[in-house]
């Protein structure tokens, strides 16, 4: 099925890919184990980009919590304004984890993670989540309000998702599957969709899900393949599906940002960009897709990062047009790069505005022996013609914050959320900007609110957040046991 499960003809090893992939009911390379202070998840194959650390693995929940319009906590949501989630029952270590959220058009909060496989796994199966609007786990929704999805007991990589305009939930991901070349395995990328009740869209790649390894091996001679890899993606108006992330054409070295795009029935379209793929290599080093957003006219906004020169990342906004080709109004080459005067930054949030008119950007500076800062962009897309603001806003003077996450309310409202540490002790964060990207000092205190959810413990960071059409603001993230 060379839609869904795509392999190269003189290289397929058909016993040892069925032996992964028969089982469809999800792998990868980045194991999430934080350290205090970082809030953060690594990846083998990331280097400094990542943002992120490795250390001792913890036990962790979700927490769901909901703010009202002034940013204070909405106790009529969950138990007191906060929903636990504890998705793996497993004994042992059992780290769920969390990436992101998004709500539906009746409000309903859906979130997109992993937990611990069942049994005496230790690989992560993917999960989908769903909410009612007021916190409760939704029981219409497949099992007890979760779907989870374990290819073969291999170790899924989640990352973000989306509810498309037909209801249908897609999530994004990757995993690292045997190619069939020896004992070779690459990440391929992982998209599910699944219909309103939570049952797996069969319209949809094989069951619903796709498997797509777009760099194979393009001759006998040298049959290990690439990878690739999908930290988000997103739905344009014929229902066609675009991704963001990272990959290469080798089997080693550095990635690419690297976006695809498939029908609305799974099939990759190789008309996306340049033969099937929009790529970005700034100087031959490192540059990383991390989200996106899709703009009004069906062009796409996507974030992430560049190496530009040995020794510095910069964070990096790219706007590709309607078919995948650089958008050149947005810059000459399509892309912009934001220095923030760290050897690292880079953007991991974005949203755009219900009316079309802009575009946020959330993340991080780090490096040069300083605490790390939370950055955010602000820029008018469209017809506005407001001007573009980019600025550090740390949280704390002395001690670390970064952003994960951004998105707009109906009155463009710009909120910012992540972390802040204090005393050792990590508390969320969500910030609330106006569009010229100075704080609203009518959310929380002077524009911030700050939730120490369990205290004294450092896994505490928000990975998503999204504003319900009451104007309430729904936020998700990781937190230590209890």
């Amino acid at each position: 099925m060379r839609n869904t499960w795509e392999h190269g003809g003189f290289l397929a090893r058909a016993a040892v890919l069925a032996l992964a992939l028969a089982c469809l009911p999800a792998c990868g390379d980045d194991d999430e184990t934080p350290v205090p202070d970082a809030g953060t998840q690594p990846e083998e194959d990331a280097g400094t980009d990542a943002g992120t650390d490795a250390g001792t693995v913890v036990d962790s929940d979700i927490a769901v919590v909901r703010f009202n319009t002034d940013g204070t906590l909405d106790t009529s949501f969950g138990a007191s304004g906060i929903t636990r989630l504890d998705w793996s029952k497993a004994a042992g270590g059992t780290r769920d984890s969390v990436w992101g959220l998004t709500v539906d058009s009746s409000d309903r909060i859906v979130l997109f993670g992993s937990k611990r496989g069942d049994g005496d796994r230790v690989d992560a199966d993917r999960v989908v989540a769903r909410l009612t609007a007021n916190g409760s786990p939704d029981t219409a929704f497949d099992t007890g309000g979760m779907v989870t999805l374990n290819i073969g007991n291999l170790g899924d990589n989640p990352r973000h998702g989306i509810v498309d305009r037909d209801g249908k939930i897609v999530a994004s991901g990757y995993m690292s599957q045997p190619t069939g070349v020896g004992a070779q395995t690459a990440n391929r990328i992982v998209l599910q969709r699944l219909n309103d009740d939570g049952k797996a869209d069969e319209t949809f790649g094989w069951k619903g899900v796709v498997s797509s390894a777009p760099f194979m091996a393009q001759s006998p001679s040298n049959p290990e393949w690439g990878m690739v890899e999908a930290y988000a993606v997103g739905v344009q108006a014929d229902g066609s599906y675009v991704t963001t992330g990272y990959g290469r054409t080798a089997s080693t070295g550095t990635v690419d940002l690297v976006s695809f795009r498939y029908f609305p029935s799974g099939e990759r379209d190789t008309t996306w960009g340049s033969a099937g793929v929009a790529l970005v290599d700034v100087a031959g080093d490192n540059d990383r897709g991390r989200h996106l957003a899709v703009l009004k006219d069906d062009g796409v906004c996507m974030v992430g990062s560049a190496t530009p020169a040995a020794q510095k990342i910069s964070a990096m906004v790219l706007m590709l047009d309607k078919g995948g080709a650089r958008n050149t109004n947005f810059s000459a080459d399509g892309y912009k790069l934001y220095d923030f005067e760290r050897p690292e930054q880079a953007f991991f949030g974005v949203a755009a505005s219900a009316d079309g008119n802009w575009v946020a950007a959330s993340g991080y500076r780090a490096g040069g022996s300083q605490d790390d800062d939370a950055v955010i962009a602000i820029l008018p897309v469209g017809t506005n013609s407001a001007q573009e603001v980019a600025r550090a806003t740390p949280i704390s003077e002395t001690e670390n914050d970064r952003f994960w996450a951004v998105a707009f309310d109906s009155a463009n409202k710009v909120y910012g959320a992540g972390f802040v540490t204090e005393g050792g002790d990590n508390r969320m964060v969500v910030a609330r900007f106006n569009t010229d990207g100075t704080l609203d000092t009518t959310f929380g205190t002077g524009g911030i609110v700050k939730l120490n959810v369990v205290a004294a413990k450092t896994e505490e960071t928000l990975r998503g957040i999204a504003v319900q059409s009451n104007g309430k603001i729904v936020v998700t993230g990781a937190i230590d046991k209890l």
